[in-house]
């Protein structure tokens, strides 16, 4: 079994006598795929039942978001249908303690409406991709990557998918919270998605924890490579801690891009991070801790405050604080005449990182030496902070 899969290859070939090609994203995105030819693609997939073969629905239509006020009460809840009531209940928090988690199998039967991607509001591009989750208030919101969508009051597209049918577009979206920029930052951003989404999306329940080292993840979301999703399996965590997760791939690629804002899956199907980039050189994936990127986006946004500063401490003590949108560029560790020993650029340093430990990236670090870390805001130098070492 190949490690990297992509589940929705750009042609399925069906065996029998005159081979006939099938564009796979016919598949999971609701096309009109020939009947003879359904049984056939279920052999080059994991999990995935058929998608519906009926003729394009009424969701076809881009529409214009309207957001449903947060559920507030239980009261709420039970105006849901059946279906809305168990999402409710099982999502980031969760308005009682969530349903024990079947599997990663459970949950790739119905992912296609856990996915969302953004899309250029006049072209339709892919730009990312990414997916639902549920708030303690009950709202839905589509969780995508900072980098891809920006700051905060942004207006974007987003594509979402039902189980069967065509695809629904919500045009002028805005995004609610963002995160910062990089592998060692909540490189994370939410965005409400209308009351009508209720109907037909599936939130991802999150991980109430980083996985161990040497555990194996899955990776579902649309690379710009092919037309369709892409599942990527045998991800094994090398490194998870803080708000980082490291993984080796055997076969990562620049076929990858595209996937940022993508769900980490671990074997109960929930969301252990979101994929944040790779390095094809070495063979690494990343990703961001979802349930410290998300908590702290969502419960500063439904409380109406602005998220909380980001602390950064050296040996202990605090240093210095970021806000949302803001992010560490370079680090320099001088000694204490002023020379230059060594610089990292923290949003692409893949090495043992913690916000709570910033002194784990100059392991040689002497007393009377100093760190000064510049702050980036919208990727200009907002200002720089020294910090000496006692």
């Amino acid at each position: 079994m190949r490690a990297f899969l992509f589940v929705l290859s750009c042609l399925l070939t069906v065996p029998f006598a005159a081979a006939q090609k099938l564009p796979a994203k016919n598949f999971l995105r609701g096309g009109l795929a020939p009947a003879k030819i359904e049984k056939n693609i279920l052999l080059n997939l994991r999990y995935i039942p058929p998608a519906s073969l009926a003729a394009q629905s009424a969701f076809q239509t881009a529409k214009t978001a309207v957001v449903k006020p947060p559920v507030r009460n239980e009261q709420e809840v039970a105006d849901f249908s059946p279906l809305q009531r168990t999402i409710a209940r099982q999502t980031l928090g969760g308005l009682q303690a969530p349903a024990e988690t079947t599997s990663l199998a459970q949950t790739e039967k119905h992912i296609r409406a856990s996915l969302v991607e953004v899309v250029g509001r006049a072209s339709g591009d892919l730009m990312g991709s990414g997916f639902v989750v549920q708030s303690r208030s009950g709202r839905l919101y589509a969780v995508v990557s900072y980098h891809v969508v920006g700051r905060k009051g942004n207006t974007v597209a987003v594509r979402t998918y039902p189980e069967k049918g065509a695809p629904v577009v919500y045009n002028g979206l805005i995004v609610n919270a963002a995160g910062s920029f990089g592998i060692n930052a909540p490189d994370a951003a939410i965005i409400a998605l209308p009351q009508e989404a209720q109907a037909y999306v599936r939130p991802l329940t999150i991980a109430p924890s980083l996985p161990e080292k040497g555990s194996e993840l899955v990776v579902w979301g649309s690379p710009y490579a092919c037309e369709g999703f892409a599942r990527i399996d045998e991800l094994k965590v090398t490194l998870a801690q803080g708000i980082k997760m490291v993984m080796d791939s055997p076969d990562v690629s620049e076929e990858f891009n595209g996937l940022c804002g993508s769900p980490v899956l671990n074997a109960q199907g929930q969301v252990a991070g979101i994929y944040s980039g790779h390095d094809p050189e070495q063979g690494q994936v990343f990703a961001v801790n979802a349930r410290q990127a998300l908590e702290w986006l969502l419960e500063s946004y439904e409380q109406g405050k602005l998220p909380a500063p980001l602390t950064y401490k050296v040996y202990g003590r605090d240093v210095l604080q970021i806000q949302a949108e803001e992010t560490i560029g370079w680090v320099y560790h001088f000694d204490q005449g002023g020379t230059l020993l060594h610089k990292v650029y923290l949003p692409k340093y893949n090495g043992r990182f913690d916000p709570e430990h910033a002194e784990w990236l100059f392991p040689d670090v002497q007393h009377g030496d100093f760190l000064e870390f510049e702050i980036v805001k919208h990727r200009f130098v907002d200002r720089t902070v020294s910090v000496g070492i006692s």
